[in-house]
C-alpha cells in the first residue's frame, strides 16, 4: 500500500476531525502531515482565536476551520466537539524537559468531553517508553493521560513517538552542526530512534481510517534509527561539508542546573527508544514515514537563513 492508495474516501469514512495542541511550536508539520493523507476539513482548536499570531493567520488563508477553545474549561471545549467524530490529541500543554502538572488535568476534562460526545476515535500523541516505568518525569505523565483516556472507556490509539528530528532544529544544536561540529550527550554508536512531527499526522490519519486494525494499541513510532555518529554523516551529505561527532558528558547538565535534562539524557543512554522500525516503515505504515536524510533535504537544513524547518 502507497501513501497515495490510503488517502482516498476519506471524508465518507471518518467525518469531522478534530485537532488540540497544534497551533503552537512544530504542531502545523502535523497537520500538513494529516492534510496530506486526505484530512482536507478538520476543525482546529486554538486556546484564543488570534489572527495577529502567524500560525493562526497562516491556517485561517488556508481556509482551514479554526475554533477557540479552552483545554481547562469543559463548557467551551464540549462546543468545540459537536459535530466531531475523531479526534487527534497532539498536546495539552506545552513541550518541556519538566512534567507541567496542566497535561494530566486537561486531559481528565477532555476525557470527560470527549465521553460525553460519542467520539469514536481518539488518537494520541504519548512518548516512546511510556509504558517502561522510565522514570522521566515528562515521559511518565504522558502514560497518565495514557490512563485517564483509557479509562474514560474511549476508543483509542497512542502512538508513542520516539525523539522529533525537529529538535535538532533548536538553537542549541543547528548552529554547531552547521559549522561541522555535531555536540550530544550520547554515545556515538547508541542508536537513536526519530521521527518527524508530519509523520505524526500522516500516521494519526491512517490509523483514523483503519480503525479496526487500531483502537486500543499503541505503538512505539520512529522512522528511523541511527547512531550520533551516523547522523552526523547524514548532516554533512547535507550541508556538503564534514560534520565530526563530540559526545558531551552528560554530567555537563548537572553544572548547568539542569536534572530533567540530565535524567533524559541518561534514560537515552542506558534505555531509550524500542520502535521496531523495519517493521513499522515495511509493513506497518509503508510510505508514510521519513528517513532522517530525507527530512534534512524536505526541511531545507543547510539553508543558514531559515531559523525553523520548513
Amino acid at each position: 500500500m502507497s501513501s497515495s492508495d490510503s488517502s482516498s474516501g476519506v471524508e465518507g469514512q471518518i467525518g469531522k476531525v478534530l485537532l488540540i495542541g497544534v497551533t503552537g511550536g512544530t504542531g502545523h508539520h502535523a497537520i500538513q502531515g494529516l492534510l496530506e493523507q486526505g484530512i482536507t476539513d478538520p476543525r482546529i482548536l486554538t486556546r484564543k482565536l488570534d489572527l495577529s499570531r502567524p500560525s493562526l493567520a497562516q491556517l485561517s488563508q488556508a481556509g482551514l476551520e479554526l475554533v477557540e477553545a479552552d483545554l481547562d474549561d469543559a463548557t467551551s471545549l464540549a462546543k468545540a466537539f459537536a459535530g466531531v467524530e475523531r479526534v487527534y490529541c497532539h498536546a495539552t500543554a506545552g513541550d518541556s524537559a519538566k512534567p507541567d502538572p496542566r497535561e494530566v488535568s486537561r486531559a481528565r476534562v477532555l476525557a470527560q468531553v470527549a465521553q460525553a460526545s460519542g467520539i469514536r476515535h481518539f488518537v494520541y500523541n504519548s512518548a516512546g517508553g511510556a509504558d517502561r516505568h522510565s522514570g522521566i518525569g515528562h515521559i511518565e505523565q504522558k502514560y497518565q493521560v495514557e490512563q485517564i483516556l483509557q479509562q474514560a472507556g474511549l476508543p483509542t490509539t497512542m502512538l508513542r513517538a520516539c525523539l522529533f528530528m525537529e529538535e535538532f532544529w533548536k538553537r542549541y544544536t543547528r548552529p554547531s552542526v552547521l559549522k561541522g561540529s555535531f555536540s550530544f550527550a550520547v554515545q556515538p554508536t547508541k542508536p537513536l530512534h526519530l521521527i518527524t512531527t508530519k509523520d505524526m499526522g500522516r500516521v494519526a490519519a491512517y490509523v483514523m481510517k483503519h480503525p479496526e486494525q487500531y483502537i486500543g494499541k499503541a505503538i512505539e513510532l520512529a522512522g528511523d534509527v541511527l547512531t550520533p555518529r551516523q547522523m552526523a554523516d547524514a548532516f554533512a551529505k547535507a550541508q556538503g561539508k564534514p560534520v565530526v561527532y563530540k559526545e558531551v558528558p552528560p554530567w555537563i547538565f548537572l553544572l548547568l542546573f539542569r536534572k530533567s535534562l540530565f535524567d533524559l539524557i541518561q534514560w537515552y543512554r542506558n534505555h531509550g527508544y524500542q520502535a521496531d522500525v523495519p517493521h513499522l516503515r515495511d509493513q506497518e505504515f509503508p510510505g508514510l514515514l521519513t528517513t532522517f536524510q530525507e527530512f534534512l533535504e524536505e526541511s531545507h537544513w543547510a539553508d543558514e537563513t531559515l531559523t525553523i524547518p520548513n
